[in-house]
């Protein structure tokens, strides 16, 4: 269970324990499912504080998620240009910048749209780390981590990329295939991150490990050691983040794609690549964020996603003016993008 403040409550958490007025009054029971109505009573009875399950807790972040991004990507930004000039991380500024986007990765369906408004705020290597973090955090409570273990998820997603800033900015940015040499050049980013983030005492040697092997892969493609089985948790948590983060995103050497393709993708890799049980987890939860948002079509039609079909959620049915479009059915059709 967690304590929570009523004001940072928002409807359809599930209350933890009896509520009692002051002359001892029940006034709701343990497992009730707390509505506006519920909180506005709160209000009016000065009851400032409740226990909630953390199962699947609803808290509204106390400050706006631009805010906290923007900050995110200041402290991202310094951590990584100190690192690059070989100043220590600044692991109490870390912290709490994980904890601050911890409060935001409350609210699942929320967080995607944020983050995707965000992506055109700063260079892809900043605003990607936040990102990881996020998702990172978010897959940590639906597969029922405890919280340490979801903050120090949400460090792993943070700090995954840090080796990046001791590649050769021609080759980072490069647009365009890389050449072999490059290539093998960009791998050195796991190594060189583990070598720098494992040299800190005060970070869990799962967050070193996270950062060189989340490009790791259980069939033994991936990198920098072609490890083959299963692979350190915290860097099969970030893989997943990793790979939605990078497909959605548009960067140097990849364009932007939809998260339904993004999904697909994940689906696909989860046979003898990327964790099964991560995969399957955010692949459900992911699609179903999207009901009720505009979609751009391949076709260059918009519409509107109406239902998603739990057996083939990257294939829903769209609403176009009168018009619906079955993706299940009609695999001609993809769709590109989501619309804000």
């Amino acid at each position: 269970m967690l304590k929570i403040k009523t004001s940072n409550l928002k409807p359809g958490i599930k209350l933890g324990k009896d509520i009692y007025s002051y002359d001892s009054q029940l006034l709701l029971t343990n497992g009730s499912t707390i509505t506006q109505e519920h909180l506005d009573n709160f209000a009016r009875r000065n009851i400032e504080e409740v226990f909630i399950l953390d199962e699947s807790p609803r808290i509204k972040p106390e400050r706006e998620f631009e805010d906290v991004y923007q900050d995110a990507l200041e402290v991202v930004k310094s951590f990584m240009v100190g690192a690059m000039l070989g100043s220590p991380l600044d692991f109490q500024e870390i912290d709490k910048t994980v904890d601050f986007l911890r409060e935001q990765a409350f609210d699942a369906i929320d967080l995607f749209r944020q983050m995707r408004l965000m992506k055109d705020k700063g260079e892809y290597l900043f605003t990607h780390s936040i990102n990881v973090s996020l998702i990172c955090m978010l897959l940590g409570r639906w597969l029922k981590c405890d919280q340490n273990t979801i903050r120090e998820l949400g460090i792993a997603g943070l700090l995954h990329d840090l080796g990046k800033v001791f590649i050769e900015n021609d080759i980072l940015n490069k647009r365009g295939k890389l050449t072999e040499q490059e290539y093998e050049e960009i791998k050195k980013h796991t190594i060189r991150g583990y070598n720098f983030i494992s040299g800190n005492p005060a970070l869990n040697i799962e967050v070193a490990n996270a950062a060189l092997m989340h490009h790791e892969r259980l069939d033994g493609s991936g990198y920098p050691s072609g490890l083959k089985g299963q692979i350190n948790f915290y860097a099969a948590v970030v893989a997943v983040a990793d790979v939605y983060d990078a497909i959605t995103s548009a960067h140097s050497y990849a364009d932007k794609r939809s998260p339904y393709s993004a999904a697909e993708i994940l689906w696909q890799e989860s046979f003898g690549k990327l964790d099964a049980r991560i995969t399957k987890v955010f692949y459900d939860k992911i699609t179903n964020f999207y009901v009720g948002n505009k979609v751009l079509l391949s076709n260059k039609k918009e519409g509107i996603v109406i239902y998603v079909d739990p057996s083939q959620p990257t294939r829903p049915i769209v609403m176009v003016d009168d018009e619906f479009y079955n993706l299940a059915i009609d695999r001609s059709i993809t769709i590109q993008d989501i619309i804000d």
